[in-house]
């Protein structure tokens, strides 16, 4: 199931990226060689591309930072990145911040309340995993 969402995750990224028909397309092929942490140019643009409130460009970053394709896993950056992509209103994002909450980490402690809250927004948009996990913990 871990691969499964590992995988479902990136292809999400690559379709939304490559709708965007931006820089940023190259960004995740040096994600998915694993040298994304070696180019500080691509890395430069995504975290302006990011910050300027591209959605595509957060996630990414908080998936990199997940993963370890920016060094070592970073849950706080990881975290940081998917909620300025969720409140942007990316529904993955927002499950993601669900399941952050939800598994809890060193540095975020697990709180059924809020990881509802995230699986609740994603769902309203359609989202089906947070529709399951909200199933799940009723």
């Amino acid at each position: 199931m871990k691969a499964f969402k590992s995988t479902l995750i990136l292809f999400l990224i690559t379709i939304s990226l490559y709708a965007l028909g931006t820089g940023i397309e190259y960004a995740l092929s040096l994600y998915k060689n694993n040298k994304l942490s070696q180019n500080e140019t691509a890395l430069k643009e995504l975290k302006t591309q990011a910050l300027s409130g591209n959605i595509n460009a957060a996630f990414l970053l908080a998936t990199a930072y997940k993963n370890g394709k920016l060094g070592k896993v970073d849950l706080e950056k990881s975290y940081y990145w998917y909620k300025q992509a969720a409140l942007h209103g990316d529904g993955d994002a927002m499950l993601m911040l669900g399941w952050l909450h939800y598994k809890g980490s060193p540095h975020i402690a697990v709180n059924i309340k809020k990881a509802k809250f995230w699986f609740k927004q994603a769902a309203a948009l359609g989202v089906d995993e947070a529709i399951d996990m909200l199933e799940l913990l009723q």
